[in-house]
């Protein structure tokens, strides 16, 4: 039996009608693109394999730092779950005393080291997308860095620490403010 066109359009209307007024959420998975998905796992190895040789070279290196004690602001509002310890250990293989304080609770005189980051989701992965970190003393802010993911973000899957490792080295040694992305 032919339907007119009408008649057609008319069902398909009432049908959107009936699909639109449902409460909850439909979830449309994107399918796999298996040339995207290389190349991003090319530069998140890439990356990995840069911070192994970085972290190799910082600890076979005996540079001294140019600060003996930092005392680390607690940001409760960073929820990547490895950057206080990826930030710890980093400080560590420089010779860099450090404590965590709660804001406001450093001592006077420290050199105060505070950071802000955050992550974002995709397919159910977390990863860290964006970082900042300063050292400021007394009000005054000694050097400053910020992490931003590359153009095409191909580094996203990267650890923490391949992200953060020349960051933090950059935090230390260099003048200024920089941007790794």
């Amino acid at each position: 039996m032919r339907f007119p066109l009408s008649t057609t359009l008319a069902r398909q209307g009432l049908l959107l009608l009936c699909c639109s007024s449902l409460a909850g959420c439909v979830t449309i998975q994107a399918m796999p693109n298996p040339v995207r998905d290389m190349f991003t796992f090319g530069f998140s190895t890439a990356t990995e394999m840069q911070a192994m040789a970085e972290k190799q070279r910082q600890a076979s290196e005996r540079r001294t730092a140019p600060y003996k004690k930092i005392c680390i602001e607690w940001n409760e509002q960073v929820t990547v779950p490895d950057f206080l310890t990826v930030l710890e250990d980093s400080l560590d293989r420089r010779g860099v005393e450090h404590q965590l304080y709660g804001s406001g609770a450093m001592p006077a005189g420290c050199v105060v080291l505070s950071y802000a980051a955050s992550r974002a989701w995709e397919q159910d992965f977390a990863y860290m997308n964006y970082a900042t970190l300063a050292l400021r003393k007394e009000g005054m802010t000694l050097s400053k860095v910020t992490y931003e993911p590359r153009r095409l973000g191909m580094d996203r899957w990267a650890s923490t620490e391949a992200k953060l490792i020349f960051l933090i080295d950059q935090l230390i040694f260099g003048n200024g403010s920089t941007t790794i992305n």
